[in-house]
């Protein structure tokens, strides 16, 4: 298990990582900032920026808050990301605290048209090219495979100095992970020295943070008014499935609208973190868990939303957390509850066969209630997994193990939703 171990770490440590907004508009507005700050001249100087991403990338873009500013989509990522000083430039929490004046020169770029958008509808997985010109000169930045993963950054078709650009395969780490069997990862959360996992303990603290940030704001999110309302009832206090689902819903819908905070991100995505993380938190909180025992859990829970995301892909046209974040939250319980392999990959099966057709369909308010939804399947599974019944192998989709099942859910998204995404972009596009 050592071999698996140092591995597994490996994992955790590039899937977790914090980021302030949508991980898309992020991503979108760190190439912005490479390709002008390659571009190496004052802001006024620029003369257009052009962003081309692929499908997935727009799709989660076109619609999502922009923190701090009370705007939506790529056009203003881009802005805020080009105006970003350069002390900046410290990841997906690129687009945290911007000023007033930002805000305000960001919005004045796109009133003069300065900034454009374009898809890339052929590119595989994610792509983000950036160009930025200023009379007879270009820069340009690509971060692709991941939403941090910068490639390449140039000026005048020349390497620019400086850019920490990375030659290693993101995926290279995740594909690894499907030789594993599922019960090695139960092992690992079960046995791992948690000291040498302290990117746990800072997820739970930060995802904690911004949920009880998100509760102060309560007033200002549709879903968080309901939960402000029935905070003080005694029902509500009482029904922990209805109050984990609430709690988890507002904290994504907070973050949707562009709550100023970072969260830290599971397998590329910020609500896959809220998801895999605050059901499980509340969960060990009503059972009065040790925390050794929810840090564990939450190993479990990053670890199988991960697993799952390598057969769905980091973006894909399924709903990464009712299928893979919100599976992960439940096996955390299970997991919590004293269940054993058998009863966590019973969870997994369940999970799967109820939720594998659940569409995702870009990242913006509504994303709160697919995570509702998913949260309450997590907790409401998690009592039939305790007590060995699952959907058996042969039903639908469902495989003879976990490792079938998966298998059988990438082939449904490989060649049976190919074309889902262009349908649902050319929808969105008739809807701004």
């Amino acid at each position: 298990m050592m071999k698996e171990a140092s591995f597994l770490k490996a994992i955790l440590m590039q899937e977790l990582i914090p980021a302030t907004g949508c991980t898309e508009v992020g991503a979108v507005a760190l190439a912005a900032r490479w390709a002008v700050r390659a571009l190496d001249v004052q802001m006024d100087g620029v003369e257009s920026i052009e962003i081309e991403v692929d499908n997935n990338t727009y799709k989660n873009a076109i619609g999502v808050g922009i923190p701090g500013t009370g705007e939506t989509g790529l056009g203003v990522a881009a802005a805020m990301g080009a105006l970003a000083s350069t002390g900046d430039l410290y990841g997906l929490q690129i687009l945290e605290n911007p000023g007033p004046m930002t805000v305000e020169k960001a919005r004045r770029l796109l009133v003069e048209n300065r900034v454009r958008i374009v898809r890339a509808p052929e590119a595989k997985g994610i792509l983000i090219r950036a160009r930025a010109r200023s009379g007879n000169e270009e820069a340009s930045a690509v971060i692709q495979g991941s939403h941090d993963h910068l490639v390449g950054v140039q000026k005048n078709g020349k390497p620019y100095p400086g850019a920490p650009i990375s030659d290693k395969d993101p995926w290279k780490l995740l594909e690894d992970i499907k030789s594993l069997r599922y019960g090695d990862l139960v092992e690992y959360a079960s046995t791992v020295d948690l000291e040498e996992l302290p990117i746990i303990h800072q997820a739970l603290r930060m995802n904690v943070h911004f949920c009880e940030e998100a509760k102060k704001g309560a007033s200002s999110q549709k879903i968080g008014q309901v939960v402000e309302k029935c905070a003080s009832q005694e029902a509500f206090q009482e029904n922990l499935s209805v109050k984990a689902q609430f709690v988890t819903a507002l904290a994504v819908e907070a973050r949707m609208k562009g709550l100023d905070l970072p969260v830290m991100t599971c397998a590329g995505s910020g609500n896959q973190g809220l998801v895999a993380t605050i059901p499980v938190a509340e969960i060990a909180k009503n059972i009065k868990a040790s925390e050794e025992r929810l840090l564990r859990a939450l190993a479990l829970s990053y670890l199988t939303t991960i697993y799952i995301k390598t057969f769905t892909g980091i973006l894909s046209p399924i709903c990464g957390c009712g299928v893979a974040a919100a599976v992960g939250a439940g096996c955390g319980i299970v997991f919590l509850h004293g269940g054993g392999v058998s009863q966590i990959e019973a969870q997994i099966n369940n999970m799967v066969g109820a939720m594998a057709g659940i569409i995702c369909d870009g990242a913006k308010s509504g994303c709160a209630f697919k995570a509702l939804m998913a949260v309450g399947l997590a907790l409401d599974s998690s009592y039939l997994s305790m007590e060995n019944v699952r959907i058996p192998s042969g039903d639908g989709i469902m495989g003879n193990e976990v490792l079938d099942t998966l298998k059988n859910l990438q082939k449904i998204i490989q060649d049976g939703m190919s074309s889902m995404d262009t349908a649902i972009i050319e929808i969105m596009d008739r809807n701004v």
